[in-house]
């Protein structure tokens, strides 16, 4: 028989892991319940096009696109926030704003696989559409926090803000396509490279990007604006609120005790973002790597032709903040029973047992086995390593009643059918 493996970059998740993932589920829902998000569930497979018009040159390289059976192009979803903006236009509008959204996602990009990265992974993500204030930016960022604080998870944010490069290089002369690729090298840690395209276009006009990129602190970033405020012109007074939601959102995370530093190379892979941009990273680890971001997209429902809107979002990877998990996190075992009906009696019978027992213990889990052979019945169970083993054999059946035995100390006795719940 041929061997199916599953393709590359993606895997089976099992056992304890599946676990450890049901679990971080579980709790970024309550989380993001807790401080106000309402939940969305999206299509996996949408339009090219969706995310085509702005999901800028690295996604659109690593997306899967298809064809389908009626010649439309479409693809895998890579990111959640370009549906979740269509979604808000085609049945959200009408709702009172700011409107709060979370999800839990797969999302897939063609990418090559290596640690911590998978062509098919797992976002949990927070947005919020139609509120300009600082405030949906660190609503969006605290609540991401305490879930990660929930789960044991330590890290620190990194904070930029794409806005200010953008105002400069619109007086410079690039197209936005140009800034796109331009904010890509820098997002990939390729400066040099990003300068020289730069120097080639607009000669020592790079030169104020030059500064930025190498702003060792917000007051150095200050003193680049007023450098060029001349150059800025009727873009000044917006760079400079810019300048000040990046203060602001720093500061506030600061006095909220999380450890968050400005970093000028920070502009992030995806070509919506309009301003403020963050990213987690994780705490302690060698090269801290990024366990999720987010930041600033206004407008992004302009592209597809809404009203403008400001908006603000984030995606925490669940595969990375599960591997920093990974060793640390221990299941919570609930308590598990297994209902052997023996040949004879009726598999209701069974069942009615089970019901009793989940109805009378918060959270305990089993199921009905049918067995031909008690001893291969308690052998099975002991290999699950389940809690009891109730057993329903035809005498029992005939005096209404179960046998059950503690798989963990081999006592054993009877009682009554009704009074089965109370006594596992």
């Amino acid at each position: 028989m041929r061997e199916f493996s599953p393709p590359r970059g993606t895997r089976d998740i099992f056992g304890e892991e599946a676990e450890l993932y049901e679990y971080l589920f579980k709790e970024f829902r309550e989380t993001a319940r807790k401080f106000g998000f309402e939940p969305i569930i999206t299509p996996t497979i949408e339009h090219f096009a969706l995310f085509e018009a702005k999901s800028g040159e690295e996604i659109k390289r690593s997306m899967y696109v298809f064809e389908d059976k009626a010649g439309r192009l479409l693809a895998l979803r890579p990111e959640v926030t370009a549906s979740v903006v269509r979604a808000y236009l085609q049945q959200l509008r009408a709702r009172p704003k700011p409107i709060r959204l979370y999800y839990i996602a797969q999302c897939f990009r063609y990418e090559e696989p290596q640690y911590a990265r998978y062509r098919e992974f797992w976002q949990g993500g927070l947005e919020v559409i139609g509120d300009p204030d600082v405030n949906a930016d660190v609503l969006a960022a605290y609540a991401a926090s305490s879930f990660l604080e929930k789960v044991g998870v330590k890290h620190f944010y990194e904070v930029g803000n794409v806005a200010i490069y953008r105002a400069f290089m619109s007086k410079l002369g690039l197209s936005e396509e140009l800034q796109d690729h331009i904010l890509h090298l820098i997002d990939k840690d390729r400066v040099d490279e990003a300068l020289s395209e730069l120097r080639t276009i607009i000669g020592e006009g790079a030169d104020v990007i030059a500064k930025l990129v190498n702003a060792k602190s917000l007051d150095a970033v200050e003193s680049i604006i007023n450098e060029y405020r001349e150059l800025l012109g009727d873009s000044y007074a917006k760079v400079v609120e810019e300048q000040e939601r990046l203060y602001n959102f720093l500061s506030i995370l600061k006095e909220l005790g999380f450890n968050a530093t400005y970093q000028p190379k920070l502009v992030r892979g995806l070509a919506y973002y309009t301003g403020l941009i963050f990213e987690y990273k994780l705490e302690g680890a060698p090269e801290a790597p990024s366990i999720g971001g987010g930041g600033r997209y206004d407008g992004l429902t302009q592209v597809y032709g809404g009203p403008y809107e400001p908006s603000t979002g984030l995606a925490l990877g669940i595969d990375r903040i599960a591997l920093a998990l990974k060793g640390v996190y221990r299941v919570e075992t609930p308590m598990r029973v297994v209902v052997v009906v023996m040949s004879g009696v009726p598999l209701s019978i069974g069942y009615r047992a089970l019901r009793n027992i989940l109805s009378s213990k918060e959270g305990a889990q089993g199921f009905v086995l049918r067995a031909k052979s008690l001893s291969k019945a308690l052998e099975y169970s002991n290999k699950l390593g389940v809690d009891y083993v109730v057993i329903l054999g035809e005498r029992e059946y005939k005096e209404n009643a179960v046998t059950i035995k503690n798989m963990k100390t081999g006592e054993q006795f009877k009682v009554s059918l009704e009074e089965v719940g109370r006594n596992v």
